[in-house]
Parts: structure tokens; C-alpha cells; sequence
């Protein structure tokens, strides 16, 4: 497992390829870049297609109120060069929820189970998180390996509304206990 560095007061979070900072709204086009590839943004509940400049403005604006209110913990998956993907934790509290998205190009690197497993530390060290809670959509293969990585486990399945396709899809649910985290981390 790639090791952790303490969290600078900026709020970024490093690890040894990547650098989970903030969101700022020169990223724009490199989000709109990345989400406006269907094979991204269609395993993805909240997010349209196709996706456009003005959904990314949108987003930063929405995503600057949700973090300053404390809310949700969005960054930025960078590589040095730039934005590749985002990580996010939601519904702040005892049992947060874990999203992400990466650019197709970056795909296959082992970015992804990086960035999750740094956000996801970072959410353990608060006492009050007793699990992180995600999924995938059924079919998406690569992302259901990312949490496996990590340690989550099925728990369930639900039905959940995928705005790209516009459709309500067959949804795997997961979670990550805290005593689990611990055992894939030690």
C-alpha cells in the first residue's frame, strides 16, 4: 500500500505519485475533458451526458459552497501535470460516502486505488467515521477492483438513478469498516 504524508494546512493530501488538492475552477477544462468521455461519465449517478463547459463551471461553483459548509471533501487527482480525476467523501459523519472518477488516459496506472486509499486513510483518522460507504454500478468492473484493493465488501444491491443514461440501474453496494481498514493497512 503506497504510504501516506501528513496533511499539509493547505488541505492537500500527498502520496507518492499524486497530489489530492483542492479543487480550483481553472480545472474546468480538465474535468469537462474527462467527464465528456461516455465510457467515464456513464458509471457515474450524478453526472450528465454529454457534459459540457458550463457543467463544470457549475460543479466548482457548487463544489466551493459544499466544501466551505463543510459537507463533502472534493479533490483533485493530480499527477503534476494536472487534474486526471477527482476523489470525494459525502454525507460527512459516521459513515461518509466514497466517490471518484479518473480520465480514461490515466486508466490502468494504479492511480485510482491511490488516491482512494489516501482519501479514505485520512477519513479514518477522524474517530467519529465508523465506515466509508460506496459502490459501483453493475458491469463496472474496474472500479468494483479499486474498493476491493482497499478492503470494501458487498453488502447489498440497490437500484440507483445514473443521470448520464437518464435510466435507474442495478447498483452493488459496499462498505469499509474501520476494524477492516485497519487489517488491509497493518
Amino acid at each position: 500500500m503506497t504510504m501516506q504524508r501528513a496533511t499539509p494546512p493547505d488541505g492537500r493530501i500527498e502520496t507518492e505519485r499524486l497530489v489530492l488538492r483542492p479543487l480550483r475552477l481553472t480545472d474546468a477544462a480538465a474535468i469537462t475533458e474527462g467527464l465528456s468521455d461516455f465510457e467515464v461519465s456513464r458509471w457515474l449517478a450524478r453526472v450528465p451526458f454529454p457534459y459540457r463547459r458550463v457543467d463544470a463551471e457549475r460543479f466548482l461553483v457548487w463544489a466551493a459552497g459544499s466544501q466551505a459548509r463543510r459537507e463533502e471533501r472534493l479533490y483533485a487527482i493530480d499527477t503534476g501535470n494536472g487534474l486526471v480525476g477527482l476523489v470525494s467523501l459525502i454525507a460527512l459523519g459516521a459513515a461518509p460516502v466514497l466517490g471518484y472518477w479518473l480520465s480514461r488516459a490515466a486508466w490502468g496506472g494504479g492511480l485510482m486505488p491511490e488516491a482512494a486509499a489516501a482519501l479514505v486513510a485520512e477519513a479514518f483518522r477522524d474517530p467519529v467515521v465508523r465506515e466509508i460507504r460506496s459502490g459501483v454500478f453493475e458491469g463496472n468492473h474496474r472500479s468494483m477492483r479499486v474498493q476491493e484493493k482497499l478492503g470494501f465488501v458487498v453488502t447489498g444491491r440497490s437500484i440507483q438513478h445514473n443521470l448520464a443514461l437518464s435510466a435507474d440501474l442495478p447498483h452493488i453496494d459496499t462498505v469499509l469498516t474501520r476494524a477492516r481498514h485497519e487489517e488491509f493497512t497493518t
